[in-house]
């Protein structure tokens, strides 16, 4: 993202003016206004700063899912608090995306939880590994490196 995202903002800052020359050039830049477009900047940025910290510390999977529920959400929060009309169609699929979600999350946390508790050792049966057993896979590993490399050979 940190390589990406500078690229971003020089393109976006050269093509705006030629791209949407009647919006930009005659806007009202005064303070009020600047400060808005510059706040709604911001949150846009954190929006997709969060995706990104999402999505690498999740899988893609749930990254999706993540996304999904708040479509629905902002979906079903338009329809409680606005009174929008989506349709009695959408808000059965916004019910149903819901609980599949709830249900991927639960089966997710469930087998990290188990894994987790099948991993765990207490700490006086665990075993260092020393310089002599890395010596030992190292001197094991040779021999069959150097068979295959003279085979490629």
């Amino acid at each position: 993202m940190w390589k990406i995202t500078p690229i971003t903002i020089f393109f976006f800052m050269t093509l705006m003016p030629l791209l949407d020359p009647p919006g930009f050039l005659s806007f009202n830049w005064n303070f009020n206004n600047s400060i808005t477009v510059f706040i709604s900047a911001l949150f846009g940025f954190l929006l997709q700063w969060s995706g990104a910290l999402a999505l690498g510390a999740t899988s893609a999977t749930s990254h999706v899912v993540l996304g999904q529920f708040k479509t629905c959400v902002i979906m079903m929060g338009g329809y409680l608090f606005f009174n929008s009309d989506p349709g009695m169609v959408s808000l059965c699929g916004a019910i149903v995306a819901l609980s599949g979600m709830t249900v991927y999350t639960y089966l997710n946390l469930r087998s990290s939880h188990d894994s987790a508790a099948v991993n765990k050792q207490p700490s006086f049966l665990q075993k260092a590994k020393s310089t002599t057993d890395a010596d030992e896979s190292d001197a094991i590993m040779d021999p069959i490196m150097e068979a295959k490399l003279k085979e490629i050979a």
